[in-house]
């Protein structure tokens, strides 16, 4: 594959994945309460208005922003990866964050849930119902493409590194 193609493949995920961010990450509609947070800590709901400010940052709202934040950083690395090459392995860096917290949010509902639900009077409900994982699974997709692009890239902008030298050395 070409390396703008990657490239491009690294920053599309990269948008996808800081806006998959936005989506619900904690949901309790199912539990016949209309109120859901997005990843990063934004109540969003049928009341937004009325509630809104109370109900913001009931859930742990870091996990969202690290992603967001290094799916950004990602992007921007990778593109800046064609001129400065050791950006290539910041980029691949922070795909690594961005990927583990989405993992781990997933795996660990809790990370995400904690105290909300003893603050909502529904601590004996399991964390995994809480949480929107249809959400949280395109997220850690989206993620996971990012960590294979950059590394891909990281890998492939090393190996020709090392074919020029060779070269270079050959002479």
């Amino acid at each position: 594959m070409r390396t703008k193609v990657i490239t491009a493949v690294a920053v599309v995920a990269a948008i996808a994945s800081a806006a998959l961010t936005l989506l619900p990450w904690v949901d309790v509609s199912r539990l016949g309460l209309p109120i859901r947070w997005n990843g990063l800590g934004i109540y969003i709901g049928e009341y937004g208005e009325t509630y809104g400010h109370l109900l913001a940052g009931m859930v742990n709202s870091v996990p969202g922003w690290i992603v967001l934040i290094a799916s950004l950083a990602a992007a921007a690395a990778v593109l800046a990866a064609a001129r400065v090459r050791a950006l290539g392995l910041v980029a691949c860096g922070c795909a690594i964050v961005a990927f583990v917290t989405a993992v781990v949010c997933l795996v660990y509902p809790a990370v995400l849930a904690g105290d909300t639900k003893n603050e909502m009077g529904i601590s004996l409900v399991p964390d995994r119902q809480v949480l929107n994982s249809g959400a949280l699974i395109a997220e850690a997709a989206a993620t996971g493409v990012l960590l294979a692009s950059t590394a891909l890239l990281a890998f492939r902008r090393k190996s020709v590194d090392s074919e020029e030298d060779e070269v270079f050395e050959g002479d």
